[in-house]
């Protein structure tokens, strides 16, 4: 639990507060805005992303895992739009994105 509590707020300090100096069309108005998404986004990846990751296993499979990749972006973009104060403009800002959202997860991962 400890772990999780440090994923989400290294996640929503770092790397959401961070994220519209880095790409461009992305805009969080306040700290809060981006720990409240960054919380909403853990939810949904570990809540709803497996469902929908069984789900869309064949099409994965087909695709050689660019439907995973889709779907990522469209969660990351579903929670721009859910939430006031964090706002993606295109589906390439919610691509570059979900991209630096992946690799910055990854290399806090392997940080902690």
């Amino acid at each position: 639990m400890k772990k999780f509590i440090l994923h989400i707020l290294t996640l929503s300090l770092i790397v959401f507060y961070a994220l519209p100096e880095f790409v461009g069309g992305i805009t969080i108005d306040s700290g809060r805005t981006a720990l409240i998404a960054a919380l909403l986004f853990a939810f949904i990846n570990f809540a709803i992303k497996p469902i929908i990751g069984v789900v869309t296993l064949p099409l994965n499979f087909l695709t050689l895992g660019l439907a995973g990749f889709v779907v990522n972006i469209l969660l990351f973009w579903f929670v721009g739009s859910v939430i006031d104060g964090f706002q993606i403009s295109n589906f390439t800002s919610a691509a570059l994105g979900a991209i630096s959202l992946t690799v910055s997860n990854w290399i806090l991962n392997k940080l902690l």
